[in-house]
């Protein structure tokens, strides 16, 4: 699995984020079929992280010489039908939609060697903050302060920042 430091998912989580959302938790997880035979190239390793609006899945796979950021979904946390931590041995974070399709089956690491520290207590809070927004409903934005009426027509922009005597005619 590949690791992921601090400084990284910060940053990665920063680039990614929208304005008005907040960074809550970060989380680590990986997939692999049972038909690649083990092999590390065919393994996907995800870095998940929860923002006040959405869930993102970041994909990173191996190459031959270096390693790379493959893919990169976002999901509103209105768009997830339901997200649980389950399993008896190893642990597994599975994200469904609204049409119950499996949106992400990943295993979560063991609590030694684990790309991030605390993987799984993260992903547990991933959980618990999907449940909170779920019961809280889709934000509302508030309306606009300070709107022009119809009948006043919208200045342009740079006649706002340009005084009137340098931009009237030539005399």
């Amino acid at each position: 699995m590949i690791k992921f430091n601090d400084v990284y998912v910060s940053t990665v989580a920063r680039g990614l984020c929208e304005p008005n959302e907040q960074f809550i938790a970060a989380s680590a997880g990986s997939y692999q079929s049972f038909w690649t035979f083990r092999i590390p190239f065919f393994r996907h390793s995800y870095l998940l992280f929860a923002t006040s609006d959405r869930l993102v899945v970041i994909d990173h796979r191996r190459g031959l010489l270096f390693d790379r950021m493959d893919t990169v979904e976002s999901y509103r946390w209105s768009d997830i039908g339901s997200m649980k931590v389950g399993g008896a041995l190893s642990k597994r974070l599975v994200v469904k939609d609204k049409g119950n399709r499996v949106v992400l089956n990943a295993r979560l690491p063991e609590l030694f060697g684990a790309p991030l520290p605390k993987a799984r207590s993260a992903a547990q809070l991933l959980v618990q903050t999907w449940e909170q927004r779920r019961m809280i409903g889709p934000a509302t934005i508030p309306p606009p302060i300070g709107q022009l009426s119809a009948s006043t027509p919208p200045m342009p922009i740079f006649a706002q920042q340009v005084p009137p005597a340098l931009y009237g005619p030539p005399s």
